[in-house]
């Protein structure tokens, strides 16, 4: 059976990478969600070509997509789906954070740094800052029918924009749309900054997703180094 041809698995885990080395940093991405949650299926969108060894299933980009997951995330083998960019590392079981779609469509993290200039770019419509945009580097949602109409919202409203980022079109959507149930994660379902003081001692929870630049393909030997030894 081809993997188009099966039938939705109830949750899983997708990625989206362009290019061989984010293949490989998705698949470090994917070992971890099966180290803490081995019933978890992974599926990745690459080029024909890629290795998808480490993923359970695998479909292949369609060509001319200006930024595929915004295109792709609506089109999830999965009933319940959590989406991770691939410079993300699973550090906990995430059963309680699937729990979520018992009651909503949706969830997603604050972006951390939201007060900066390029999470302030409207599209069609400038929206307040006790509103801001969602990292849409870890999605959780369900295969609802408000869930699909946001994305297809998403990838037309991504089209009239101008930036090259996806989250300010997100952002714009998600203000308008009103049958979608969203719940905001906290952030260390999508930790994406770490202050100095936190590598020495923190009371605040454990990261249980680390979603950081370090994790991105490095050229640099020490970077790489320091990436690879992430855990």
């Amino acid at each position: 059976m081809q993997d188009s041809e099966r039938p939705p698995a109830k949750r899983g885990v997708v990625y989206v990478a362009w290019g061989r080395d984010h293949v490989d940093v998705a698949r470090r991405s994917a070992a971890s969600v099966k180290h803490w949650n081995p019933s978890l299926l992974t599926a990745i969108w690459c080029h024909a070509d890629d290795d998808v060894s480490g993923f359970d299933l695998s479909f292949v980009i369609p060509e001319g997509l200006k930024r595929p997951k915004v295109n792709l995330l609506g089109q999830t083998p999965f009933e319940e789906t959590l989406f991770l960019d691939n410079d993300t590392l699973v550090r906990e079981n995430l059963g309680s954070l699937f729990d979520l779609l018992q009651r909503y469509d949706m969830a997603g993290a604050q972006v951390a740094l939201w007060h900066r200039g390029r999470h302030n770019k409207p599209i069609r419509n400038a929206l307040p800052d006790t509103f801001p945009e969602i990292n849409t580097g870890v999605l959780l949602y369900r295969r609802s029918q408000a869930a699909l109409d946001l994305f297809d919202a998403w990838a037309l409203r991504f089209a009239e924009g101008r930036y090259g980022i996806d989250q300010p079109s997100f952002r714009e959507v998600l203000w308008e749309a009103e049958d979608l149930a969203f719940w905001v994660l906290p952030p260390q379902f999508n930790k994406r900054v770490y202050e100095l003081s936190e590598l020495i001692w923190s009371d605040q929870p454990r990261a249980r997703i680390l979603h950081l630049e370090l994790l991105r393909p490095q050229k640099n030997p020490v970077l790489r180094w320091l990436s690879n030894r992430v855990r």
